[in-house]
């Protein structure tokens, strides 16, 4: 009976995906625009931003020693706006970064992955043009990031849980949901959100604020003003 459950359940959770994934190219990402930054009515939201900012602006100082300001507050800014804009943990973003390039903006895989969120040319293009942003180098932190994040969303919708995402962010996502109508995804692939997902919590501890509010919750209460 067990394993009856299990398969339903495999079966269940593989359809949904399945759909939402035929829906991909078109759908989702739909309504992001360009976040240039964060527009708060209220002085405390303007305040909770920018600690973020700093928060993000200090660490990225330590991790990337040659980018200088105000490039790098820039990149800053850029974390946290778009993060905030598609309801991400910035500090999970920055997990990414170091779980995939350490911070490194020229780094550059063997399958072709570039920057510093290790993007395919091909889906960075497509997320950037999608939001209807111009770049020129792939490698550019900026652009990579924005484009990083907005990917990662989309994952995020399609997938609904944070692990499967990561799993999808890594490996793809037609790969994850092969094995998720397949049967159980293999341990292999669970190691890519594990060490992720120890580094948001890594961050959250000596980067983060643990009394403030997600970026994103902030954002919120502000719309609902």
């Amino acid at each position: 009976m067990r394993g009856a459950v299990r398969r339903i359940s495999a079966w269940a959770l593989g359809a949904a995906v399945f759909g939402a994934v035929a829906a991909f190219p078109a759908t989702l990402g739909a309504g992001l625009r360009p976040s240039a930054g964060i527009f708060c009515l209220t002085p405390t939201c303007n305040r909770a931003i920018e600690n973020v900012v700093d928060r993000v602006d200090d660490h990225l100082a330590m991790r990337m020693m040659e980018l200088e300001d105000p490039r790098r507050r820039d990149l800053a800014k850029a974390i946290v706006a778009e993060a905030g804009a598609a309801g991400i943990d910035p500090f999970l973003v920055l997990a990414v970064i170091e779980v995939e390039s350490s911070y490194d903006p020229s780094a550059l895989s063997h399958r072709g992955a570039r920057g510093l969120m290790q993007l395919l040319e091909p889906t960075m293009r497509q997320e950037m043009a999608r939001s209807g942003i111009e770049y020129d180098d792939p490698h550019d932190p900026v652009a990579n990031v924005r484009a990083g994040i907005r990917y990662l969303k989309r994952l995020l919708d399609v997938f609904g849980r944070e692990e499967l995402a990561l799993m999808a962010y890594n490996a793809g996502p037609n790969r994850i949901l092969g094995h998720i109508r397949a049967g159980p995804i293999p341990e292999r692939f669970h190691a890519y959100p594990r060490r992720v997902l120890a580094e948001l919590r890594r961050l959250r501890r000596t980067v983060g604020d643990p009394d403030a509010p997600l970026v994103a919750e902030v954002l919120r209460a502000e719309r609902s003003l």
